[in-house]
């Protein structure tokens, strides 16, 4: 894979634009709203969530929220690939933090996990809320989180030994 680096910016550009756009398209609703929901756990709590954000007028922008978030899945899911590939590719030849097969697979794990928790999340919201779709939720978005808090710190860790790489003279 040839231009590592300019396939991370232009997947980033795309990225941070879609995030913007997301952002301007529920600019009212409360991020921290999104992500109680996510992990809400229990049908019960979804109901009252849900019920409550019909009364403030915040419903629909917490549906179109999950909706857009799926674009925005793939989107973050190619910019972490390149990322990974361009740090990994950066690294020296033997170095034990050059997976990049694995944090490959780990970022298209966390995607398909996101992509899940959001069907689980649209199905609390069109059908009468089971506890099913609650934890899948739940547990879907954790293991979305801890991976990719996996992968980033992968990224940050491996680019500090990059930076601090002795130069050649």
């Amino acid at each position: 894979m040839k231009n590592k680096g300019a396939r991370l910016i232009v997947s980033s550009v795309f990225t941070i634009g879609w995030l913007i756009l997301m952002r301007n398209m529920t600019r009212s609703l409360d991020p921290g709203v999104i992500i109680q929901f996510e992990f809400i756990g229990t049908a019960e709590k979804a109901t009252e969530l849900l019920m409550k954000l019909r009364e403030i007028g915040q419903f629909d922008l917490l549906t179109r929220s999950i909706f857009l978030d799926f674009i925005f899945a793939l989107l973050y899911g190619v910019t972490f690939y390149y990322a990974s590939a361009w740090v990994c590719n950066k690294l020296p030849p033997k170095h034990p933090l050059k997976r990049f097969h694995l944090l490959a697979s780990l970022t298209i794990i966390a995607v398909v996990c996101d992509l899940v928790e959001n069907v689980s999340l649209l199905k609390l919201i069109y059908y009468p809320p089971t506890d099913l779709f609650a934890y899948s939720a739940f547990l879907f978005a954790s293991v979305k989180f801890f991976l990719l808090v996996l992968v980033v710190l992968h990224f940050i860790t491996s680019l500090v030994i990059i930076l601090n790489k002795p130069k050649k003279a």
